[in-house]
């Protein structure tokens, strides 16, 4: 009950982004788990790694983006992977015409492990990480950084 009455102080504005947010988890989650990544990959660079406009005068769309995330991946049932959240934050701040790329990398371990990782960069902000991005190998790039960086 009580989550319920948060939903409804929430504004008109984040209601909208916290749905939208759960659809595209549950849709993300759902294509994470039974598409191959090569097709994830491939519908991501032809409908939304084109060029936008910048995100640093967008701030407050970019911090909720990252907010509704988080409070979605919070309450659904399910466990989200970083890679699920970090397509639906990409398509998200792009559906805004926000730059963003969004980043899937590696990392190694002595005993020849690896341990990989999705995130997504805009705006000089990572959304899915922090400081700790920087130990992983990007191999795969989606999106492009905007033009007047």
């Amino acid at each position: 009950m009580r989550r319920l009455l948060k939903f409804w102080s929430l504004t008109r504005r984040e209601k909208q982004f916290f749905c939208e947010a759960a659809i595209l988890l549950l849709l993300s989650n759902i294509g994470v788990r039974t598409i191959a990544f090569k097709h994830i990959d491939g519908f991501l660079r032809a409908h939304w790694s084109d060029g936008a406009e910048s995100g640093f005068d967008r701030v407050d769309d970019i911090e909720l983006v990252d907010l509704s995330l988080v409070r979605a991946v919070n309450l659904l049932p399910w466990k989200n992977l970083c890679l699920s959240r970090s397509i639906a934050a990409f398509i998200m701040l792009r559906r805004r015409g926000i730059s963003a790329v969004m980043m899937a990398g590696v990392r190694s371990f002595d005993d020849s492990s690896l341990l990989a990782h999705a995130w997504v960069q805009t705006a000089g902000r990572m959304i899915g990480g922090g400081s700790e991005n920087a130990t992983f190998t990007p191999l795969v790039r989606i999106g492009q950084e905007p033009a007047d960086r």
